[in-house]
């Protein structure tokens, strides 16, 4: 039957398209984290502290990203805090030899208006919870109203100083040149105070103006710079693209993200049974003859194959999904290699790399130190979004384990992508600079003798820079890594479900290619897998999983055959 809008001419033909109809940015990631260099003090200084500052530790791997522009940036924008703290605290101190009673009553009015604005801010988050219909957290709520209460008594304390010293030098003026000596002398009083609260409010706006400058030179499509050269980003350079993850404590993924799930099996090595045959009737029909061989008859006297030839039996097959096939035979933004994880303790350089003839001898002998990955990574929304499938595989007492683990690192904080938005780079941009620069100026002249002393520990504390020579290398010392520049500039949840979804397709997809790839092996071997397939259909035929992000554990559904260590809080 032909409906009367159907087609009934020749079967249309699609022509494939010669790239992705919305091309990705390859730096997205590395701009992101580059911004967030100059958003958010705590990452500048976490990253400065935790990898800048650490030659005796191996860096983390940068997957998605470029460590070295970020750090650059870091130092950048940390240089240019340094000169206005320093710039508030040395017109403080001038203020306070030349006229303490200006001082002081610039000093009660900047914690006047740093107590309002506190006020505003807590009030305006107190009625948007409220507006949308949210419980107020008293565990964050408590801290910031008694914060509130100590921001008023200080300023009314500093008020009262102020109003002492200025009614005294009043009366000392009213005192020596009558009237007219008072009335000069609170007019010079008023004047200078003046003058003082507009240089004080010129350096955090000057700086939030230049802070607007670099944030616009980030664009999409802008090329990612380098504005600090120097011998340990040089360094940090080197480390960052090895072939090892030297890691610091429990979890050897450290670079790598989230563990999302991880389950492993183990499959003894025996041969398969397989039935005689003869013709009956001009049939082939299936016989056996004597009795069934045992398991210990069965099995091999030596192991069938090492792990090294299924190691590189699984990358070949692994390999036909790479890029640069047609859409539908690739996964967009698949890499496969070669990982070595290591603990920090037992590092014998801080190169983060392993020679080929090592790398097999930890895949022959995993019960070194060291473990052997195949890991299968995919690069997806610009560098945002990195999954991660480890694929461990082992020949031990004749039997063949197997162990995958998925990880998974989140986009970068939200903040970070102003960058990206037309709010970040037009005239509300630098109207939103100067306002930022004015609300923020009484907070930084209580917080820049803080500020100073730390970076200044931690210029005195890396000064070493330069890599440790191999030999001054301490047995026992832990040189890993505590913690990658992403997992520092990280956002706390997927900002999409589209995102969260992406994890588990690309998760999937490899599962099920690296189990069909090793199942094909132990085939072609005549290896029993009657067992490995029980195995692998109790993995695959799973409704949910396990995910975990920021330490939330989030069950949707069974895990049936999976052992799932969601980031150890599980």
């Amino acid at each position: 039957m032909t409906y009367p809008t159907q087609r009934t001419d020749s079967p249309r033909t699609y022509s494939r398209p010669a790239a992705p109809p919305y091309p990705e940015d390859p730096t997205t990631a590395t701009r992101h984290l580059c911004a967030g260099a100059y958003l958010d003090d705590a990452f500048r200084n976490e990253c400065l502290r935790q990898v800048y500052y650490q030659p005796r530790r191996v860096v983390a791997p940068s997957f998605g990203f470029d460590a070295v522009p970020v750090l650059s940036h870091c130092l950048r924008a940390r240089n240019a805090a340094m000169v206005r703290d320093s710039a508030i605290l040395g017109t403080v101190l001038v203020a306070a030899i030349a006229s303490p009673a200006s001082l002081l009553l610039v000093l009660s009015s900047m914690a006047t208006l740093q107590a309002t604005i506190a006020t505003y801010r807590l009030a305006r988050d107190m009625m948007r919870k409220l507006r949308n219909g949210e419980s107020l957290p008293l565990g964050a709520l408590v801290p910031r109203v008694l914060l509130l209460v100590l921001g008023w008594t200080l300023a009314s304390v500093v008020g009262a100083f102020a109003s002492t010293s200025l009614v005294s030098q009043a009366m000392g003026s009213l005192g020596q040149g009558g009237i007219a000596g008072a009335d000069t002398a609170l007019t010079a009083m008023a004047v200078g105070s003046l003058f003082l609260a507009l240089l004080i409010f010129l350096y955090p706006v000057g700086f939030s103006l230049w802070r607007q400058t670099e944030l616009s030179r980030m664009a999409p499509g802008s090329r990612v710079t380098q504005p600090v050269r120097n011998p340990r980003l040089d360094e940090i350079a080197r480390q960052q693209r090895g072939n090892t993850t030297v890691y610091s404590g429990y979890n050897q993924y450290v670079g790598s993200g989230d563990i999302v799930e991880t389950w492993g099996f183990a499959q003894r090595l025996v041969r398969a049974v397989r039935p005689l045959a003869r013709e009956v009737d001009g049939i082939r029909a299936a016989f056996s003859t004597g009795a069934t061989p045992t398991e210990r008859e069965r099995e091999f006297a030596q192991p069938p194959f090492d792990a090294q030839e299924l190691v590189d039996y699984v990358r070949a097959h692994l390999s036909m999904l790479l890029p640069h096939r047609q859409a539908e035979e690739q996964i967009a933004g698949l890499t496969v290699e070669d990982r070595i994880c290591l603990s920090g303790t037992e590092v014998g350089q801080l190169l983060p790399h392993t020679p080929p003839e090592v790398m097999a001898a930890v895949v022959r002998h995993p019960t070194t130190p060291a473990r052997h990955y195949l890991a299968c990574q995919v690069f997806s929304w610009g560098g945002e979004l990195i999954t991660t499938v480890h694929v461990h595989i082992a020949v031990q007492g004749r039997s063949l384990y197997l162990e995958l683990t998925t990880t998974a690192l989140p986009p970068c904080d939200e903040r970070f992508r102003i960058v990206d938005t037309v709010e970040g780079h037009s005239s509300v941009a630098w109207l939103r600079a100067v306002t930022t620069g004015l609300a923020d100026t009484p907070r930084m002249i209580w917080r820049s003798p803080a500020n100073l002393a730390a970076a200044l520990i931690n210029l005195v504390a890396g000064a070493d820079s330069g890599p440790a020579e191999e030999a001054r290398l301490t047995r026992g010392y832990d040189y890993g890594a505590r913690v990658g520049i992403r997992e520092l500039g990280r956002e706390p949840e997927m900002r999409l479900l589209t995102q969260l979804q992406d994890v588990a397709k690309y998760q999937k997809l490899i599962e099920r290619r690296v189990i069909a790839s090793v199942l094909d092996f132990l085939d072609d071997r005549e290896i029993d897998t009657a067992e490995y397939r029980a195995r692998a259909a109790s993995i695959l035929n799973v409704d949910g999983g396990v995910h975990n992000w920021g330490g939330t554990v989030t069950n949707n559904g069974p895990v049936a055959g999976r052992d799932v260590h969601a980031g150890g809080n599980a």
